[in-house]
């Protein structure tokens, strides 16, 4: 088997969530710290994701809202600082044509299976020239955040732009 490796390109890469409480604007934050790595094989052109966000990054508009959100009631940073995407194995063609993608996610210390929305590509080389955006709709009570139900809807929206480097071709060995 030969794989391509490429690694998150952190510099260039960011994910956003917003969650919208019933009767306010939407409250919204930017993760800038995103890492991780992508693998292709090379024959069948199968890839797979694997990318953390780092809670302790969060940035919001409001300190207020930054506390409650990197609290306990939320993504709970101190007890697990990142959100993990694992993704199952998809096609290269999945990254031009778009459409789901599904895989494993861990938030707060759980693990749950969900499928994120891959827009189709804009350019020719997806994650070099033009960032792949992946989306999707968690539900805070699958993770656990099920306080202040009364307030606060439970779809946590998160949206996540991502450029890779190529970090080179690895040869299985016989």
């Amino acid at each position: 088997m030969t794989r391509q490796d490429f690694v998150i390109d952190s510099d260039r890469t960011h994910a956003t969530f917003w969650v919208r409480p019933l009767w306010l604007k939407r409250i919204e934050g930017v993760f800038p710290v995103v890492e991780g790595v992508a693998r292709r094989d090379t024959l069948s052109g199968a890839l797979t994701v694997d990318l953390q966000i780092d809670t302790r990054a969060l940035q919001m508009n409001r300190a207020q809202a930054l506390v409650w959100a990197q609290g306990p009631e939320f993504f709970d940073t101190q007890r697990d600082p990142w959100i993990r995407f694992r993704s199952h194995t998809l096609s290269i063609e999945r990254l031009a044509e778009g459409g789901p993608i599904s895989g494993q996610l861990s938030l707060r210390g759980i693990t749950r299976g969900v499928s994120l929305e891959l827009a189709p590509s804009s350019c020719e080389h997806p994650g070099i020239d033009c960032p792949v955006e992946v989306s999707g709709e968690l539900s805070r009570a699958a993770f656990g955040m099920d306080t202040r139900r009364l307030v606060l809807g439970d779809a946590v929206h998160l949206s996540i732009a991502v450029y890779l480097r190529d970090v080179g071709t690895t040869h299985a060995q016989p």
